[in-house]
């Protein structure tokens, strides 16, 4: 086992050499050819940048590598502890997210948390919220279901309005306490002070204190909720496995490509929202003894979903996966079983209910037209199925991290055991996730930017990556050094793939 975790390491290594080279020869395309490819960046990072971004990988490495070594000499690992080191890796994944993109050019860096939400290219979403919601955003919403109708297929006609009354909301409440506003500006990084300059002088406009305030105050949102996904996942891996599986478990998220390279866009958010549903899910069919938990659990899994598909129709699929887990738990009763998914769709219902009452908007006609103007991005745009068949499952192993793609497959397939060693395999929500992404794939329902798109399906994939790891008696310095592989990937991708600002 220890040979082959070491020629492991060495391939993992190799494959990230290779896709560095790659990007840097333009040995292969970053997408499809004449149909959509991700852009190139052609300027180089300073040294200084690429030092602050190589020394939070190497910390962040260390850190993890202590907290396994913590974990496995245990027999038995209290709560507190538990506690202590999941709110640990918490922190650690904040701060190694965000050094981690000073590793970038200038204006990829942390420059683009002033330019990604404000250019209507790369969202969109700041500049509807503040030229047409106004003071009192009710008759926008009221309106909503006719207004969407007649736009575009893009960012702005494919999601609800859940991400306009984000950008709204903060901009309205950072303009109502200028003190707020006063201190996040003073605080905000000096690139992202340079990008609001920048955008000025470019664009010729004036934004006020609260405007960049709010648009900062997005990023550091959007920058929490990604790192912080490693709690829901940690709680997820917990539902089924031992605290030292579940701590390799969230250990391979903060550092996965796409969860930083895709900051400060929305869709680095989502995760959260997803794995805190998952889990929710698990931990309602495992408690068996306090039913009357369990159906309180789902309901509020239900309510995440609602609240996801407030902000974008994706959660579609995340509501399948949360379906088919309780659906597969055969060792539930099916009695169980159905009363929990009815708890879920009740969850759902309540917070669809809620949202319809306090905007006017009816929900479901809002969906309609969203999926209708998804549907036509393809005719506007013709994409070439099989060729994005073949490319999305490439792209999702980048996004997830060749090293960690690696220890997946390990972790969902079967090696020789040697005596007495207990086989350790990925749990129902991995498979599941696996399955339901196959499935994307097949129907085509999107082809091309998965690594976006999908990040929200990436978590559970990390329960086979903590699999394979322990499989092949992985030990802290087998988590450490492929966390460290891993934050490099991210480190050469952010150097070389222009990705958020703006396409």
């Amino acid at each position: 086992m220890r040979h082959l975790r070491r020629w492991l390491l060495v391939g993992q290594a190799v494959l990230v050499l290779v896709l560095a080279l790659g990007l840097r020869l333009r040995w292969f395309p970053l997408g499809v050819p004449g149909e959509w490819e991700w852009l190139r960046v052609k300027v180089w990072p300073t040294a200084i940048g690429l030092v602050i971004s190589s020394l939070a990988v190497g910390f962040y490495a260390g850190f993890v590598a202590i907290g396994f070594r913590d974990l496995a000499r245990r027999k038995a690992v209290s709560r507190l502890r538990e506690c202590a080191w999941v709110a640990g890796l918490t922190l650690a994944a904040i701060l190694a997210q965000l050094f981690v993109q000073a590793g970038a050019a200038d204006e990829y860096d942390l420059t683009k948390w002033a330019y990604v939400n404000y250019f209507p290219s790369s969202t969109g979403y700041y500049k509807v919220a503040h030229e047409q919601m106004g003071d009192a955003p009710e008759r926008f919403l009221a309106d909503y279901s006719e207004w969407i109708r007649n736009q575009d297929s893009l960012h702005i006609g494919t999601h609800p309005p859940g991400l306009f009354v984000a950008h709204w909301y903060l901009a309205r409440k950072l303009r109502e306490h200028p003190g707020v506003s006063s201190w996040l500006t003073s605080v905000m990084p000096l690139a992202t002070k340079e990008g609001f300059r920048q955008l000025e002088i470019l664009n010729r406009v004036t934004i006020s204190q609260p405007d960049r305030a709010a648009l900062f105050l997005a990023g550091v949102l959007t920058l929490f909720a990604s790192a912080g996904t490693v709690i829901p996942l940690y709680l997820l891996a917990r539902a089924e496995r031992g605290a030292l599986f579940s701590w390799c478990t969230a250990a391979f998220w903060p550092l996965a490509s796409a969860p930083v390279l895709f900051q400060p866009d929305a869709d680095a958010a989502y995760p959260l929202l997803s794995t805190a549903a998952w889990a929710l899910t698990v931990w309602a069919v495992r408690d068996r003894s306090r039913p009357a938990i369990g159906i309180l659990l789902a309901v509020t899994a239900g309510a995440i979903l609602g609240i996801g598909m407030f902000c974008s129709l994706v959660f579609l699929a995340v509501g399948l996966i949360v379906g088919l887990i309780l659906a597969t738990h055969f060792e539930a009763a099916i009695g169980r079983r159905a009363a929990l998914i009815l708890a879920v769709g009740v969850g759902f219902l309540a917070v669809t209910g809620l949202i319809w009452k306090m905007t006017g908007s009816n929900p479901f006609v809002i969906w309609w037209w969203n999926q209708h103007h998804h549907a036509r991005f393809y005719d506007e745009f013709p994409r070439t199925y099989w060729a994005w068949f073949i490319a999305n499952p490439i792209e999702m192993a980048i996004a997830l991290g060749l090293p960690t793609t690696l220890w997946c497959l390990i972790g969902f397939g079967r090696v020789g055991r040697e005596a007495g060693q207990t086989e350790v395999v990925a749990t129902r929500s991995a498979w599941v996730t696996l399955a339901v992404l196959v499935l994307l794939n097949l129907v085509g329902r999107n082809l091309g930017e998965v690594a976006r798109l999908w990040q929200l399906f990436l978590p559970p994939l990390l329960i086979a990556a903590a699999a394979g790891l322990l499989r092949l008696n992985g030990g802290p310095r087998t988590l450490g050094a492929s966390v460290a592989l891993l934050g490099l990937q991210t480190i050469i991708l952010q150097v070389a793939i222009q990705v958020v600002y703006p396409v």
